[in-house]
């Protein structure tokens, strides 16, 4: 981990005194345009935050622990931070928690209001982010934990599992089950695991000369209603289509209730499966198809490994946690 960049380590980028750089992050109109566009470019490259406890705290960092998730609503990431919380808890911290919508822009922003309040860690989604957010977690002090994938480079440790292996593996046990005409709902391009997990899926149908039926049929976030109404619209554009994956098993059960309501039989007239495993998609009358993920452990994992890393425990880099197939009775 690196050393925190100081105001004074700002300043001597740009070419400023320290005062004039205090002066751009209160946001001072004395300060010029040009001056304070040229501090702030300085700012952002170097992933300078400022403290805003300075001098009135004693320690040099508190109890909390920055958590920046996509969704509360996502049952998925519910269960991740009930694994985390339960952790940090346990070690005398908090978890200090903000909710990104897979905005990259918004993660930055709430890292950045985070940052100035000197949290303990920080632990936050997937791999992908903006250049000023991975510049500020490079050069901090504190651990940084990035859950949900391992399929990439961390900023320091990682923990969860690699998508594009499990969407294979979904793929695998679909086509060995005989189907042939494949469809695929539910994926957002700002998901980066979900659409990893969707080209993963498209490749491994490739490698034995299967494609999707209307693979741009509907794109939305992957709740139950948007299951239901992307199925309908998928269904539209290709009727004949034999089996749908769906990119998580909220969305799929949308697509199961849709199947209800017109009077389809599952598997008979149309095969469904989901990914992540959830206990409610396991208790419909035909259990789902799913790939389960390990979500409350990926979270617990990477608060054990915040603590750890605070007690100078060493720890593995990347935690790959692995996934196991649900074979169900829907596909």
């Amino acid at each position: 981990m690196a050393n925190r960049t100081t105001l004074k380590d700002v300043a001597r980028a740009a070419g400023v005194s320290q005062m004039t750089v205090s002066r751009v992050v209160r946001g001072d109109t004395v300060v010029s345009v040009r001056t304070r566009e040229h501090v702030e470019r300085v700012i952002g490259n170097m992933g300078y935050v400022p403290n805003k406890l300075a001098g009135s705290l004693a320690q040099a960092y508190s109890n909390q622990v920055a958590v920046l998730i996509p969704s509360l609503v996502n049952n998925v990431f519910a269960s991740v931070l009930a694994g985390i919380t339960e952790e940090l808890e346990k070690g005398g911290y908090n978890p200090v928690v903000g909710v990104t919508e897979y905005d990259l822009r918004k993660e930055e922003a709430q890292l950045v209001s985070m940052m100035s309040w000197r949290p303990a860690a920080v632990i936050l989604a997937n791999l992908v982010h903006t250049d000023r957010t991975r510049s500020i977690l490079k050069s901090t002090s504190v651990p940084v934990v990035e859950i949900m994938d391992v399929g990439g480079d961390p900023i320091d440790l990682c923990v969860g599992l690699d998508h594009e292996a499990a969407a294979a593996t979904l793929a695998d046990y679909l086509m060995e089950r005989g189907y042939q005409r494949f469809g695929y709902l539910g994926w957002q391009t700002n998901d980066f695991v979900a659409a990893a997990r969707f080209r993963a899926f498209r490749a491994r149908l490739e490698t034995r000369g299967y494609g999707l039926v209307a693979p741009d049929a509907y794109h939305a976030p992957p709740d139950m209603p948007a299951g239901k109404r992307g199925l309908e619209m998928l269904l539209s554009a290709a009727p004949k289509t034999e089996v749908v994956a769906f990119s998580n098993d909220t969305a799929a059960m949308g697509g199961v209730n849709l199947c209800l309501e017109w009077g389809m039989r599952i598997p008979d007239d149309l095969a469904i499966a989901g990914f992540s495993g959830l206990r409610m998609a396991q208790c419909l009358p035909q259990p789902l198809t799913t790939i389960r993920t390990r979500r409350r452990d990926i979270g617990k994992t990477a608060a054990r490994n915040v603590l750890k890393r605070l007690s100078d425990t060493p720890v593995e880099r990347k935690l790959d946690l692995g996934f196991e197939l649900l074979k169900g009775q829907s596909a």
